[in-house]
């Protein structure tokens, strides 16, 4: 595999991309569940607060999801600023 620059890249330097990779995957696998589990908690104690009726799990769920879904879209697709 050759990098920008040129040089090669040995097995070692490959495992370690692959180690940093899978770390950082699991980091946002995490911390994408904890980010939903507060949203989740949070649409709940809305909803118990402005409305007398409770809220069934799957639309807490759903619409959890779809907060969490479109706070990490739009962290990835903000435009970074130097």
């Amino acid at each position: 595999m050759v990098r920008g620059g040129g040089e090669r890249l040995g097995i070692k330097n490959k495992l370690d991309v692959l180690a940093v990779t899978l770390i950082a995957t699991i980091m946002m696998v995490v911390l994408g569940l904890v980010y939903f589990f507060l949203t989740l908690l949070v649409v709940k104690v809305a909803t118990d607060v402005l409305f007398d009726d409770s809220l069934s799990a799957s639309w807490g769920a759903a619409s959890a999801a779809l907060v969490t879904a479109a706070v990490i879209l739009s962290g990835a697709l903000e435009k970074k600023r130097d």
